[in-house]
């Protein structure tokens, strides 16, 4: 498990991650932009995944386009808590569900748990 509070500047890269295969949960609290998401994509492990600050969920600055490609790229991925504004929140399930996320290795249609507290 790893937790990154107060925001990730966009200049960091989070890609020697996705060499980490038994990561399994991952929070990034603070302001977590695209591009910070874009060097996690194909993160083998993940499973459980945090995004945003619950006290200043406005502060948040991924878009749902950044979430979509995570998802899609993180097979293993399927419980996606996140603390934003009520309009990410909408556009993240929208895209989630307009998007085709894959199947599971039992071929069934791949899901995810998306959580947005307080909304």
């Amino acid at each position: 498990m790893i937790t990154l509070s107060g925001g990730v500047p966009d200049t960091v890269s989070l890609e020697p991650l996705t060499r980490c295969p038994e990561l399994q949960y991952l929070t990034l609290s603070g302001g977590v932009p695209d591009a910070v998401l874009d060097s996690l994509s194909g993160c083998p492990g993940l499973r459980f995944l945090r995004l945003g600050d619950r006290q200043r969920p406005a502060e948040t600055a991924f878009t749902a386009a950044a979430v979509t490609r995570l998802v899609k790229s993180c097979r293993k991925l399927w419980w996606l808590y996140l603390h934003c504004t009520a309009d990410t929140g909408r556009a993240v399930l929208t895209a989630l569900k307009e998007a085709d996320l894959g199947r599971r290795s039992d071929g069934r249609p791949r899901t995810i748990d998306l959580r947005i507290p307080g909304r």
